[in-house]
């Protein structure tokens, strides 16, 4: 049996051990840091030009609106799930399985939330070398530091544009519907979790509409989340960013844009309000256009109104 000094050291030692984990597990989170999603960024976007190269075609980003507000951790992971969305369309073109995409947890998003999702559109990609006969990749991006969440999001744009550009259609009304119906439920969660359970009428169906007539829907539903964000129950970290409103060439890329974004405040809403429910990716949507698009932002309006009372 230990005597009494025998298992004074042992505790002592123990008490270190667990004091130095701890440490090396603080440590190491702290060392996730934007600069190193950046990081694997790179190496994509140096995938998908090696893709470029074999299929003979350069990518072009002269459509690519680039210019972007300060974006965080929380917007970043949403631009990240939609381009590995944008990738499983590009593998089943290729003939290609399917990789599953997870929706995060629901909680304040971090830069290591956001390398997770950032390393499996990496791994997506090498997926590709087989069939644009690649020899096999190795990563040779190099670590620069003083990168940001708006550094990895710019790059998170021009890795969808290449994909876009090797062979699958631009975003489909289709698409942009998802994210709406994506974000009813997610305001829908946050509702329930302050006590609304009535549901809210939708407005009657519209025909003839356009992308720039959606767009508008949604940049007043950020905007509607940006007031909702000035109430003490509904205010998350660094309040709700609003770019600067697009007046022309609108097109169904710029509408799902908006709609990430009010996504990415979404789910931070759904932190602060103590919801547990996780964001629900419908399955691929069908004959959607401009006006059901339109209609179902409508209907997020009217929820956000209803939680502004």
């Amino acid at each position: 049996m230990l005597n009494s000094t025998h298992l004074n050291r042992f505790m002592t030692f123990m008490l270190f051990l667990g004091i130095s984990m701890t440490t090396h597990s603080i440590s190491y989170a702290a060392e996730i840091t934007p600069s190193k999603v950046f990081q694997v960024t790179e190496d994509i976007l140096a995938q998908l030009n090696r893709m470029h190269d074999a299929n003979l075609t350069k990518p072009d980003f002269s459509n690519t609106r680039l210019e972007i507000p300060e974006r965080l951790p929380r917007h970043v992971i949403q631009q990240a799930m939609n381009v590995r969305l944008k990738i499983q369309t590009l593998k089943r073109v290729n003939g290609l399985e399917v990789s599953e995409v997870n929706t995060p947890p629901v909680k304040e998003v971090t830069p290591e939330d956001v390398l997770g999702q950032v390393n499996l559109i990496l791994e997506d990609l090498i997926a590709f070398d087989k069939s644009y006969a690649l020899p096999a990749f190795k990563k040779r991006a190099k670590f620069v530091d003083g990168k940001t969440p708006t550094d990895v999001y710019v790059n998170l744009l021009k890795a969808q544009t290449m994909i876009v550009q090797l062979g699958i259609p631009k975003t489909v009304p289709n698409e942009v519907y998802n994210n709406a119906v994506s974000l009813a439920k997610e305001i829908d969660f946050i509702r329930h979790a302050q006590g609304k359970m009535d549901p809210v009428e939708p407005p009657s169906a519209s025909i003839g509409k356009q992308p720039s007539d959606a767009y508008t829907l949604a940049y007043y539903a950020l905007k509607g989340l940006k007031d909702l964000a000035k109430k003490k129950e509904y205010t998350i970290p660094k309040g709700v960013i609003v770019p600067k409103r697009l007046k022309k060439n609108i097109s169904p890329d710029d509408v799902q844009q908006v709609l990430l974004y009010c996504l990415a405040e979404a789910s931070a809403m759904k932190v602060a309000v103590g919801a547990k429910d996780k964001l629900i990716l419908p399955p691929p949507a069908a004959g959607q256009t401009p006006s059901s698009v339109f209609d179902e932002l409508g209907l997020i309006n009217r929820q956000i109104q209803s939680m502004q009372w």
